[in-house]
């Protein structure tokens, strides 16, 4: 009788063990990084409100650096995203030299950010959003895009614009 009950045990223990190790491995990690690339590539449309705009500039203060990274901390990747926007027009890059993750929030304001060319995302608070909103505005990133409001029913506005696909290199 003892030897089902170890095997059983055995067995549960392996499947959880399993699913752990599989949740753990699908986490953004972002220790690594430090220091901050944005890239931000907009083309005006004739006839449109939002000037042309090529920002590269590296995000240097180490608060910002320490909330990209906060922001992202403890999430784990999910295959389905809503039908957000998602462009690689512009990026926030996380970087050590050697290793890299990139940044692509949706451009309708959802707090969604997108796992590179995946179906994978992450969820993050809007309170994360509009971190990452602000960092971006301390960039000057805001100045070309145009405040819209939601047609989804919400009474809040929110600044269109993208950050590039999460890539890990290794």
């Amino acid at each position: 009788m003892k030897k089902p009950k170890i095997f059983v045990l055995l067995i549960a223990l392996v499947i959880i063990s399993v699913i752990v190790g599989w949740v753990v491995s699908t986490r953004v990690n972002t220790n690594f990084a430090t220091e901050a690339l944005l890239e931000f590539h907009y083309n005006s449309v004739p006839g449109g409100y939002n000037p042309s705009a090529n920002i590269s500039v590296a995000i240097t203060d180490e608060s910002d650096i320490s909330a990209l990274k906060e922001i992202l901390r403890g999430h784990s990747f999910k295959d389905t995203g809503l039908a957000c926007g998602f462009s690689t027009d512009i990026s926030v890059t996380m970087t050590n030299g050697s290793k890299s993750i990139m940044l692509c929030p949706a451009n309708d304001g959802c707090p969604l950010l997108r796992i590179g060319d995946s179906n994978r995302y992450i969820r993050i608070s809007d309170e994360n959003r509009e971190t990452l909103d602000r960092i971006l505005k301390n960039m000057e990133c805001f100045s070309h895009v145009s405040e819209i409001k939601t047609n989804r029913g919400c009474n809040k506005s929110f600044l269109v614009w993208h950050i590039a696909q999460i890539t890990v290199v290794e």
